[in-house]
């Protein structure tokens, strides 16, 4: 079927038609598109200039708002600063009323709002508020000073002086309470803080100082009268110069007293270890610093403490040393014997020399002088054992002659029992005796003297050992006893007191040796006397005492010398026997010989001396005549009756 033409033509005009409608809303749209671009370009300019016109008005805004915030802190601060105006008036009661003892803490803040007020009111500098500044600083002024009184007050309350002898070491010395200890380091922090920023002189570490001082003072009180009772019970007036040594002589040359005691005075009361009452001093002095070192520490705050303790105990160990130079004054004027008083003391500052020195400044230390009374002290330690020896040497010398009874010479006793107490000693001695050197301790024209007659001395083992060297100067202090004991014996007036007196000398010194021989002990400790000086010393001593005794025997022999007489009758020598032995017997009853040893020595020396010949006289002559019989006034067991009775008075 041919196609509809006229249908074709119909759609034709119908589609150009909506094409026509198309094009003509599609240019509608473009000027629709156009203006309204137009329309937003121009709400872009004027957008714009909306900015330009809105950008001042905005920063002003800013300002005003930067303005606002500045006005109300102005105008805050302004109150606060009116209200440190204000300060002085509201606090004034509180601080003139004095803290609570049991409640600190609102008082401290009251001081830390007129330090805040002081602190604004100075940066404001305001002339205004001079008045207010004054008000407030004397507040301060008040309320430190309360603070520093409370402090004070709580310092006293424990602070009346303790006894350190009773406590064996500084950690059991009483001391503050644990809330008292408290209470003070917060007082002190608290004042040592404030005071700096305030300006204002508390004097804090004084104040400590001042109150911890008299404590001090207190407890160590009786030690140094302890010291000074003791100098005063045991000298006596010395003619020499003051500070001179008491031996080798007063100024017009003749014998100091100390020297003239320690050779005629028999001395019974030796010095026991460790009874120095400046060593007691010394060591409760160490004690009692240590235990004020450690609460200065708990209390003041560290930057101070320091200070505060070397200023604590400034004055006490101003006394100490003090002391120290009236105790070696006391030393130099002394006897002998108080060299063994001067050693334990010596022995008590080295020991203890290492604890003060961690306690005090180097500074602190040479200004007290320590180190200068020990060097002092060494030296006049080393200078007594060469008087020794020298006193030894010329023991009899300016009316010091041995009395004439045959007795152990008080020169003798006091050598040889200082020397055994010396020995007690050793191992300080060897600073003593190391820097003496060997053999230095002998005066000068001593050692001209013995290198002059050909005397061979001792030697120290070891010359670079101190021990050597000490053992070298006790065997030549024994052969300087045995001189003197030698020189004593020459001046008695008759040959049997002359052989009493070295025979009771002589066994006095061998007896000493032979007593302290501890043979077989390693401990050097446990050496003895004898054992520092050697067996060889001790033999000397003993070759003296037999030569002695054959020369005792040989006065007793010499009561029959009438016996072997041709021109005298038995009758005769036995009448002058008679009377020899008995002024022999009636000398002896004068003689002091305390130990009982010598004493059988003698007697038995007597008797067999005298009573083997007596026999053998009466066995040669039988005769029985009247003369004789009378004659004979003693039986050979008369004579031993006679004998062992003549030392009992």
């Amino acid at each position: 079927m041919p196609p509809d033409n006229n249908y074709l033509y119909d759609n034709v005009d119908e589609e150009e038609g909506e094409l026509e409608f198309l094009r003509e809303s599609l240019e509608q749209m473009d000027n629709l598109a156009e203006k309204t671009t137009q329309l937003l370009k121009v709400f872009d300019i004027r957008l714009k200039n909306l900015g330009r016109i809105i950008a001042p008005i905005y920063k002003s805004t800013q300002k005003l708002t930067r303005l606002y915030d500045n006005i109300e802190t102005t105008m805050g601060s302004l109150d606060d600063i009116l209200l440190f105006f204000n300060v002085a008036k509201d606090e004034a009661e509180t601080i003139r009323a004095g803290p609570d003892e049991s409640e600190l803490l609102p008082y401290l803040d009251s001081i830390n709002r007129l330090k805040d007020a002081s602190d604004a009111l100075r940066l404001l500098d305001l002339e205004s508020a001079s008045d207010s500044r004054r008000e407030i600083h004397e507040l301060l002024r008040i309320g430190l000073g309360n603070l520093s009184q409370l402090f004070s007050q709580w310092l006293k309350e424990h602070s009346g002086g303790v006894d350190p002898a009773a406590y064996s070491n500084a950690s059991e010395i009483p001391s503050f309470p644990t809330d008292t200890v408290k209470l003070l380091s917060m007082l002190a922090t608290y004042l040592n803080l404030v005071n700096d920023e305030v300006s204002h002189d508390l004097k804090l570490t004084s104040t400590y100082a001042s109150i911890r001082t008299r404590h001090i003072q207190k407890s160590l009180a009786q030690f140094g009268d302890m010291c000074n009772v003791y100098i005063r019970s045991n000298s006596f007036d010395a003619s020499g110069p003051p500070g001179q040594h008491g031996y080798g002589g007063d100024s017009a040359g003749g014998p100091s007293p100390a020297e003239f005691r320690f050779c005629t005075v028999r001395n019974d009361q030796w010095y026991e270890a460790g009874s120095s009452p400046f060593a007691q001093y010394t060591v409760n002095i160490v004690k009692l610093f240590q235990a004020e070192r450690d609460l200065v520490r708990h209390i003041m705050p560290t930057v101070i403490s320091d200070k505060t303790f070397l200023a604590s105990v400034d004055r006490p160990l101003e006394a100490y040393m003090n002391m120290g130079e009236k105790m070696l004054s006391y030393f130099l004027s002394a006897p002998l014997y108080e060299v063994l008083h001067a050693l334990d003391v010596y022995g008590y500052l080295l020991e203890n020399d290492a604890v003060l020195a961690l306690l005090l400044t180097r500074e602190q230390r040479q200004s007290s002088g320590m180190a200068k009374l020990v060097s002092r002290l060494q030296h006049f330690l080393g200078k007594s054992f060469t008087m020794l020896v020298g006193i030894l040497y010329a023991p009899f010398k300016d009316g010091r002659a041995p009395k004439q009874s045959g007795g152990v010479n008080e020169l003798v006793h006091n050598a040889v029992t200082f020397l055994s107490y010396v020995i007690g000693y050793k191992d300080l001695l060897v600073n003593i005796f190391l820097p003496l050197g060997d053999g230095n301790w002998k005066p000068k024209d001593l050692q001209q003297q013995q290198q002059r007659s050909g005397h061979v001395g001792h030697h120290a083992s070891d010359p670079s050992d101190g021990l050597s060297i000490f053992q070298h100067y006790l065997r030549d202090v024994i052969d300087a006893i045995a001189f003197a004991t030698d020189q004593g014996g020459k001046l008695m007036k008759r040959p049997t007191l002359q052989f009493v007196f070295l025979i009771n000398n002589y066994s006095f010194l061998a007896r000493a040796l032979r007593d302290t021989m501890y043979s077989g002990e390693e401990d050097s400790q446990s050496l003895g006397l004898g054992d520092l000086v050697g067996r060889s010393a001790l033999q000397r001593i003993e070759s003296q005492i037999e030569r002695s005794r054959k020369g005792y025997v040989a006065t007793w022999k010499a009561l029959m010398s009438s016996f072997p007489a041709a021109t005298l009758t038995p009758p005769e020598k036995l009448t002058m026997f008679n009377q020899a032995f008995d002024d022999m017997v009636r000398s002896q009853k004068a003689f002091e010989v305390f130990d009982m040893d010598v004493r059988a020595m003698l007697m038995s020396d007597a008797a067999d001396a005298i009573i083997p010949d007596y026999e053998a006289f009466l066995r040669q002559n039988p005769d029985k005549s009247v003369d004789f019989s009378r004659a004979m006034r003693y039986t050979p067991r008369d004579i031993q009756n006679k004998i062992n009775g003549m030392l009992d008075d």
